[in-house]
C-alpha cells in the first residue's frame, strides 16, 4: 500500500504479559524507520483474535515466549494453523537457546533477545516478507513461510515438519532439541530460588504463595522437563541455561 508515493511502514503487533515491556517496545519500535506499532496486547488469545481480524491483522507479530496462561509457542502454532499471513518474530529475556527450538517448531521466523533492538528490526523486516532470520543456535533452523493469507491451515508435527497443507513454503523447522515444553516464568522463578538455597517456607513467604502452590508449580516443571525430583530439576535447568 502506498500513500503519496511513500511506502507504508510495516504494521507490527506486540504481545507480552509485562505492561512495562509493552510500553517500552511500542516507543522503541515506533522510532524505527519503516516500522509502526498498530497495537499491543498483554494476552496471547486476544492477540490471536486481532490477527484473525483482517482489519487489525499486522504484517508481523512480535511475541514474548514466556507468557501465561498461553505461551508464545502456542500463539505461533495457532496463527500458523489458521493460515494467517502474519510474520512471526519471537522475543525473550532468557538466553536464546532456551526457546529457539520451540519457536522454530511452532512456525516463527526468528527469535531475538528483547535487548537486541537492531536484531529485532532486521527480524521484523525479514518476517514481513516471509523470510526467516539466521538462527542464534547452530542446531536450530528457521524457515521462510508464505505470508499470503491462504485461508487454509498447516499442521505442525512434533518433529517440526508440515503435513503438506497450504500455508508454508517449506518445513517449519529442523531441530535437534527434543524438548517441547518449557517451564513457565513463575516455575522458573521458583526453581531459581531453590537453586539459590531457599527453603520452601522462605519461597512461600517471598512470593505470597502457599506451600501447596509452590509444590504444584515444581511438580509441573518436573513433568515438563522429565525431572525425577527437585535436585534433578535444578540440574536439568542448569544444563539448559535456564538459571
Amino acid at each position: 500500500m502506498q500513500t503519496n508515493g511513500t511506502k507504508a511502514p510495516i504494521a507490527v503487533g506486540v504481545v507480552d504479559n509485562d505492561a512495562l515491556t509493552l510500553g517500552a517496545l511500542r516507543a522503541l519500535l515506533d522510532h524505527m524507520d519503516g516500522i509502526g506499532v498498530t497495537w499491543t496486547s498483554d494476552d496471547g488469545a486476544h492477540a490471536i483474535d486481532l490477527c484473525r481480524d483482517p482489519h487489525s491483522r499486522p504484517d508481523v507479530l512480535l511475541i514474548d515466549m514466556s507468557m501465561e496462561p498461553l505461551p508464545g509457542t502456542e500463539v505461533c502454532r495457532r496463527i500458523r494453523k489458521a493460515g494467517l499471513g502474519v510474520g512471526l518474530v519471537c522475543i525473550t529475556s532468557f538466553t536464546l537457546r532456551t526457546y529457539a527450538a520451540q519457536a522454530a517448531r511452532a512456525g516463527a521466523q526468528a527469535i531475538v533477545s528483547k535487548t537486541d533492538l537492531p536484531g529485532m528490526r532486521n527480524a521484523i523486516l525479514h518476517a514481513a516478507h516471509g523470510k526467516a532470520s539466521l538462527s542464534p543456535v547452530a542446531s536450530v533452523v528457521f524457515h521462510d513461510v508464505d505470508t499470503t493469507d491462504s485461508g487454509a491451515a498447516i499442521d505442525v508435527t512434533n518433529n517440526g515438519t508440515t503435513t503438506g497443507r497450504i500455508g508454508a513454503t517449506s518445513p517449519v523447522a529442523t531441530v535437534a532439541d527434543s524438548v517441547t515444553t518449557m517451564p513457565s516464568t513463575r516455575e522458573l522463578q521458583i526453581i531459581r530460588m531453590l537453586a539459590d538455597g531457599m527453603e520452601t517456607d522462605a519461597i512461600s513467604q517471598a512470593l505470597s504463595l502457599s506451600r501447596y502452590t509452590i509444590a504444584t508449580y515444581l511438580k509441573r516443571a518436573c513433568d515438563k522437563l522429565g525431572a525425577r525430583n527437585r535436585a534433578n530439576l535444578i540440574a536439568i535447568c542448569e544444563r539448559r541455561g535456564l538459571l
